[in-house]
């Protein structure tokens, strides 16, 4: 159990480097100073320095408003590739119960942090986590 939460993590911090080094490559191809960007996304200065260095997670919000401000991929964002919802949609339903677990697990791993806007309550959260740790080890 704490092997796989560690190769969780390992995970997480991993994607949220190459997140962060996809934020960077956008701002400079925008030709934005770390401050301009931040003020676009309506986040601190400090905030965006800390998504840009991956040791942040990127919110669903701050998402949201790159997708609608720049008009740029969030699969491009978290992973690096656009990719259509369709093809995503026929991957997944193609995929083993397991392969679609892992998935869920990391997702939820990556906005457990900021739940705040997904859920309405954060002990709701933390009971469903718990329980999917409990039952389903990666």
């Amino acid at each position: 159990s704490s092997l796989s939460t560690n190769a969780v993590d390992i995970q997480n911090n991993i994607l949220k480097v190459d997140t962060g080094k996809r934020l960077k490559k956008l701002r400079e191809s925008l030709g934005y100073t770390q401050e301009k960007m931040a003020e676009v996304l309506e986040v601190s200065v400090t905030l965006y320095k800390k998504m840009e260095k991956g040791s942040y997670n990127i919110s669903v919000k701050t998402l949201r408003r790159l997708k609608e401000k720049f008009n740029v991929s969030i699969d491009y964002i978290m992973f690096g590739e656009q990719i259509s919802f369709n093809h995503i949609w026929m991957l997944m339903q193609s995929s083993q119960n397991s392969v679609k677990l892992k998935l869920l697990l990391r997702l939820l791993a990556y906005f457990q942090k900021d739940c705040r806007e997904c859920f309405v309550e954060k002990s709701r959260m933390k009971c469903i986590w718990n329980i999917l740790l409990k039952y389903w080890i990666i």
